[in-house]
């Protein structure tokens, strides 16, 4: 994924089913927990000053997933997340999950900008929408 944030997770014990792979609702958490990544490490812009101090959040209100094939306990993944699209209140976010160099999830959703106080959407504060522009593939940024 061109323009992409890259991290990398261990697949632990408490992400696996009894047969020893990920359980599917527990790769969200992943991909969650690579998105705070993101916004801290890549964005500049941590969850917690987004919802402790603008007082904004990005609940997803569009997501579709890709199972490709399955990660085991002990794996050692990458996590890919970049933007397709920048829009007014809107943002689609993506996603790769890798293990060994192949793809085993891929993932897209679009969050909202929203004010926390009373959950209506918000424009994107021009700071954060240019911090965001810079991880947009293939000019999808509007």
């Amino acid at each position: 994924m061109s323009g992409a944030f890259t991290v990398r997770k261990t697949i632990r014990f408490g992400h696996c089913d009894p047969a020893g792979i990920v359980y599917y609702p527990r790769y969200l958490d992943l991909l969650h927990e690579a998105k705070e990544d993101w916004l801290r490490d890549g964005v500049g812009v941590p969850l917690s000053e987004l919802i402790g101090v603008r007082r904004r959040g990005l609940p997803i209100v569009r997501l579709e997933a890709d199972f490709l094939a399955p990660s085991r306990l002990g794996d050692d993944v990458e996590i890919d997340v970049g933007v397709g699209r920048v829009g007014g209140t809107s943002l689609h976010v993506h996603y790769e999950l890798r293990g060994d160099g192949r793809p085993r999830l891929r993932a897209r959703s679009v969050v909202v900008h929203v004010r926390l106080d009373d959950g209506r959407p918000v424009a994107l504060d021009g700071d954060l929408r240019e911090r965001l522009a810079r991880y947009v593939a293939d000019g999808g940024g509007r």
